[in-house]
């Protein structure tokens, strides 16, 4: 190599970590040159200088069709085999030495070991992978949304995941509506004002199906594109919330009393039908009818008809399973919510027992007896909500009070 203002670059060179190797384009056999830069790699310059090892049979073998010794190209990363037949990670850059005065045309390779580098970035794919799932083992959401509201990120295991994900880009204010997304957007607000962790307890609708959400939100250390931005793990509480709500249900509803107990119907349905939706499984509806119960008024009197209407609602009770739900509505009608209740088998003993408590309600030797029509709906073969699963109930009672009653009938759609 030559001089230049009394530099030697030889020496320059060799004091690189950086392998360099020199190459005339006359000879492409051996290089001319090659740094001490080599020997950090368990090689001699002259192994290559010499031909006794040729580099590319150090190459990777995997890694060879993609390598390019092409000039000015971009750098490749490949694998190199040590003396110890382990290998390294290396970077290659391939440039022209332009030849001048007479000198010929010279290739300069510079190898340099990214071992090191390529280990950290293994080890990040690594932690990368193992926090992906442990996030998709989380029953939760995770996302990220900067101070505008705008959704960045979003992952996790939740059902909501893939819906929420079409909000990517957009804001929760153009996502959502007006009233729910100033309930989303105010813990949000308030994280950024002080910097605080918050909690907040959501109830939201999400592709159709109802969910109940616990998020905690923290403001990231970082920034993107220039914007603060916060971290919600939105915790799945639906299960949870339901039941919370149907024990509150139960401590307080009366199946005797008539008072409110649509309402209280209506939102039981509600709930079930939320649960069946999430769970996958099936719900039972009945609809009980007294069979021409106003003899039986005729009989005894309003007042002691009455009294046996509350000892078949609580008869009823007797034939029912702990977790069915019975409602005496307006007049001789009850209704009753069967949550998970197995097969079209189970489902007709379940309906048989009733229709037998029903008659055991009447009093012994007395005047008349007591018979009863069930219709039944099942989701979610006959509905998929509260006010299908209501009315195909009703058509089957009617097909059951035409077949002259004390019997019950299922749902048949017409052919």
């Amino acid at each position: 190599m030559e001089q230049c203002g009394g530099v030697d670059f030889e020496k320059v060179v060799n004091k690189s970590p950086i392998a360099s190797f020199i190459w005339l384009r006359s000879d492409e056999e051996c290089p001319c040159f090659v740094s001490e830069g080599i020997r950090a790699f368990g090689y001699d310059p002259s192994d290559f200088t010499s031909g006794r090892v040729r580099f590319e049979d150090l190459v990777h073998p995997e890694d060879r069709d993609s390598l390019s010794f092409v000039p000015d190209a971009t750098p490749k990363g490949y694998r190199l085999k040590n003396p110890q037949g382990g290998w390294r990670w290396v970077l290659h850059r391939v440039c022209v030495i332009e030849g001048g005065c007479d000198m010929p045309e010279e290739i300069l390779w510079l190898v340099s070991d990214i071992t090191a580098h390529m280990e950290i970035h293994s080890e990040l794919q690594r932690n990368e992978s193992k926090l992906a799932a442990f996030t998709n083992a989380l029953p939760a959401m995770l996302l990220v949304l900067d101070e505008d509201g705008r959704f960045i990120e979003v992952s996790g295991s939740s059902e909501g995941v893939e819906t929420v994900s079409k909000y990517i880009g957009k804001t929760v204010r153009e996502s959502l509506p007006d009233e729910k997304a100033e309930e989303l957007m105010a813990p949000l607000e308030r994280c950024f004002e002080t910097g605080a962790h918050q909690t907040a307890a959501y109830e939201i609708e999400i592709g159709g199906k109802r969910y109940f959400q616990e998020t905690h939100i923290s403001l990231m250390p970082e920034t993107f594109d220039g914007k603060r931005a916060v971290v919600c793990v939105a915790i799945d509480i639906t299960a949870r919330k339901e039941l919370e709500e149907q024990i509150l249900l139960q401590s307080v509803h009366n199946p005797l009393d008539m008072a409110s107990n649509r309402t209280r119907f209506n939102r039981a349905l509600f709930l079930a039908l939320a649960e069946a939706q999430r769970t996958g499984s099936p719900l039972a509806l009945f609809h009980i009818d007294l069979d021409k119960f106003n003899r039986v008024n005729e009989a005894i009197g309003r007042e002691m008809a009455d009294l046996l209407l509350k000892g078949v609602a609580q008869r009823l009770q007797g034939a029912c399973r702990r977790e069915d739900i019975i409602y005496r509505m307006e007049g001789v009608n009850y209704y009753v919510i069967l949550p998970k209740p197995g097969t079209k088998e189970d489902i007709s003993a379940i309906a048989d027992r009733m229709l037998n408590a029903i008659k055991s309600a009447a009093p012994q030797q007395s005047s008349f007896t007591l018979t009863a029509t069930i219709g039944i709906s099942v989701f979610p073969t006959d509905g998929q909500d509260s006010k299908g699963l209501l009315r195909v109930a009703e058509q089957a009672l009617s097909a059951g009070k035409e077949a002259g009653g004390d019997c019950y009938r299922f749902y048949e759609p017409e052919a």
